[in-house]
């Protein structure tokens, strides 16, 4: 008898976006831990990061035969699990133990590890599928999408991400457009109180109710698991926002529309982790081309400038050098045979009208 083994198809790697918020409710439910366990866990994030920077690449399209319902079970399980882990955390922060001195240390060390848990979560399992949906063609999706943006205070996202990022993608009036001489902290500030100001232009009373239904919630949330477990709440979101911020600034760094076509005005990454973790948002030129489109149908686009390496890689690098990155763009445009991976075409970097075009001095 011949045996067969379970070779699963490469499109099931999108239940990699599980692996946060799974390993962020299990701690949760588990702790608080001892302060050696509660730094073991962090171990998923930094073998993430190190899978991210050295990983392999992904440049396949998901067939149209792949059954749409596990793509969409993914999305809205996410929501699930963001719910749950919220009253995990609230829960387990309730029961720290702070009567002495090495109770109060390995307290601290559990908020630590759930701020590097928690905060890498939001970015990557709440934010990014909060993304795929507020662009859904159902408005009840689109609701989800939002849901999950008030659950980490960035409501607003969902209005001034469409009306003002998508509209105007690479010009002067897009705070998620980083100049070419931009800082990564300037930068974050910017987009901060850009995407509130033109959230408010377009649908104030959007933003109202957003801040209303916040509020409310944070007063639940400190009524029943108390005030450090607010603090630690809107901390670990201020953490994944900063983090997704970073995405924004790398993104779309120095590129500037020049026509209505967006190809040339998103970098491209081609890493497997960040595909399937960030839910097929490094294929964002496709996505700015075809923004209503789902995920898993989204395609690599070659006419573009490449990153280094994947997303998480490239956001611990912009968030704590963005001057390092800022350099090695202007010098290499992306287009260096050493930061080229194995399945990349593109243009050469003596193509000095793309390079003027992405590095000029006139940018945005």
């Amino acid at each position: 008898m011949i045996r067969r083994s379970l070779a699963l198809p490469w499109w099931t790697g999108f239940a990699l976006s599980w692996l946060l918020p799974l390993t962020t409710l299990a701690f949760a439910v588990t702790g608080p831990h001892a302060w050696p366990v509660a730094l073991a866990w962090t171990l998923p994030v930094f073998a993430l990061i190190l899978a991210d920077l050295w990983g392999p690449d992904e440049c396949r399209r998901v067939p149209s035969t792949a059954p749409r319902w596990f793509f969409d079970g993914l999305l809205f399980g996410l929501v699930g699990l963001q719910i749950a882990n919220l009253l995990a955390i609230g829960d387990m922060i309730g029961g720290l133990d702070w009567t002495d001195g090495p109770a109060i240390l390995s307290a601290l060390i559990n908020l630590l590890a759930l701020r590097i848990l928690g905060g890498t979560n939001v970015c990557c399992s709440v934010i990014a599928p909060a993304h795929e949906l507020i662009h859904r063609h159902s408005r009840w999706q689109r609701r989800l999408g939002r849901l999950l943006l008030l659950t980490c205070f960035y409501d607003h996202f969902h209005v001034a991400h469409r009306l003002g990022h998508h509209a105007r993608l690479g010009t002067m009036d897009d705070p998620s457009s980083a100049l070419a001489s931009e800082t990564y902290p300037a930068f974050f500030w910017r987009s901060l109180r850009g995407q509130w100001r033109t959230a408010w232009r377009h649908q104030p009373g959007a933003v109202l109710q957003g801040l209303a239904i916040k509020f409310g919630m944070m007063v639940g949330y400190a009524l029943a698991f108390g005030w450090l477990a607010l603090f630690m709440w809107a901390y670990i979101n201020v953490v994944g926002i900063r983090l997704l911020e970073a995405v924004n600034y790398f993104q779309h760094f120095g590129l500037r529309r020049k026509s209505a076509d967006p190809r040339s005005t998103a970098w491209r990454c081609d890493s497997a982790v960040s595909l399937f973790l960030f839910l097929g948002l490094p294929r964002h030129a496709d996505h700015h081309r075809r923004p209503g489109v789902s995920y898993p149908d989204l395609d690599i686009t070659s006419d573009q400038p490449r990153l280094p390496c994947g997303y998480l890689g490239m956001a611990v690098w912009v968030k704590n050098a963005s001057g390092s990155f800022r350099n090695w763009a202007a010098r290499a445009g992306g287009w260096e045979s050493g930061s080229a991976r194995p399945c990349a075409s593109g243009r050469g970097a003596d193509d000095r009208a793309l390079q003027d075009y992405l590095f000029g001095p006139r940018q945005l």
